[in-house]
């Protein structure tokens, strides 16, 4: 069924991209994020127009309906862009950066960038810090996935976690729960997260 989802043209082809975001982002036409004007904008189809760029005869400037989306300022193509939020979106189990690499055939360092914006993006507004001046944070980080297809000697080599997803958690006592897909588990990975999501004044503990 994913496969089969995947095969929609506006995941392959860029014009149908940028048509299929416009139809969710202006249902009733388009709008100058500049100005607001939406009585005099037309298309611009020149042949060395950028796809999908439209001006704004009030403000007299052009937009594109990236605007203000996670896709604004980017240089990697739309088609990519719709392809990685479906896959995020629908995963049940997550996707990994290094899933997301060979799956759309981009850099590892594009992945990431990909899905750390996209996941940004999923976050329900802007979530204020966890605990609080006496309260308890507790963090752990485990590994989730399946070692199938892994050879023993690749296993020793490396160990379990060479081979999983690694997730990493942060729950307040009686409250609420985080969890960040994460590269790995060394303090300067995971220190930031800490730091952005646990309020000062917390007592962090690690249950691990």
């Amino acid at each position: 069924m994913a496969n089969a989802v995947l095969d929609a043209k506006h995941f392959h082809d860029e014009e149908a991209a940028y048509a299929y975001l416009e139809a969710k982002v202006w249902p009733n036409g388009p709008i100058c994020p500049h100005c607001g004007g939406y009585d005099r904008i037309s298309k611009m189809r020149g042949k060395s127009t950028r796809i999908g760029v439209y001006k704004c005869y009030q403000c007299r400037k052009p937009f594109r309906v990236t605007v203000g989306t996670v896709f604004e300022s980017s240089h990697i193509p739309l088609r990519l862009w719709l392809q990685a939020a479906h896959l995020l979106a629908s995963s049940k189990k997550g996707i990994s950066s290094n899933q997301l690499h060979r799956t759309l055939g981009v850099t590892l360092k594009t992945a990431w960038f990909m899905s750390h914006r996209i996941r940004e993006a999923m976050r329900s507004g802007n979530l204020a810090p966890m605990g609080g001046a006496g309260e308890i944070v507790e963090i752990d980080e485990t590994f989730s996935g399946t070692l199938e297809g892994v050879s023993r000697s690749q296993y020793r080599g490396g160990g379990a976690s060479s081979f999983m997803n690694t997730v990493f958690a942060l729950v307040t006592r009686g409250g609420e729960a985080r969890t960040f897909h994460v590269e790995g588990t060394t303090t300067a990975q995971l220190l930031p997260i800490i730091r952005a999501n646990i309020s000062k004044g917390s007592l962090v503990r690690h249950v691990g």
